[in-house]
């Protein structure tokens, strides 16, 4: 009976080390799974922010074309998606500042911004509101030297 128990010993060694080992392959797996899953996570939040920053930027490219091209041609279809233009920059914004509301920096870059987007639909507001009070030779011509191409640049 003295004979099996060195080697019962062994055993019960050898099985509660690799429970052992099991448990810590378990427990290093997970947590690399959990963060695999956050990392995940924070590329599709950049990707949703990169998303709504590109669409804003093609809203005003947009609201610069519908408003040239109603300064140009003076008919209404322009107008339309001048302001269908409008209301996506600003749902672009509204959801930037959703997804960036941990992060300071990026707020204070929003405010940036807004103040740009906002300052070019002014710009193109006051050339559709000149268009429509002025004929297209008088339009171009108080429309000369204004600040259109650099706040596109800015944006």
């Amino acid at each position: 009976m003295k004979a099996k128990t060195p080697l019962n010993r062994k055993v019960q060694v050898a099985f509660v080390s690799a429970i052992i080992a099991l448990l810590v392959v378990g427990a290093t797996s997970y947590r690399g799974t959990v963060e695999s899953s956050e990392s995940e996570r924070w590329v599709r939040h950049t990707h949703d922010v990169l998303e709504n920053l590109q669409e804003l930027l093609f809203a005003a490219e947009s609201i610069e074309s519908s408003g040239r091209g109603f300064v140009l041609s003076g008919r209404e279809s322009f107008l339309q998606s001048y302001r269908a233009s409008i209301s996506t920059a600003t749902q672009s914004l509204v959801t930037v500042r959703h997804l960036t509301a941990d992060n300071s920096e990026q707020q204070r870059q929003l405010l940036l911004l807004e103040g740009l987007m906002a300052r070019k639909i002014q710009i193109e507001r006051i050339a559709i509101r000149t268009r429509q009070t002025r004929d297209l030779a008088a339009t171009v011509e108080d429309l000369r030297g204004e600040p259109g191409e650099q706040t596109m640049n800015d944006l």
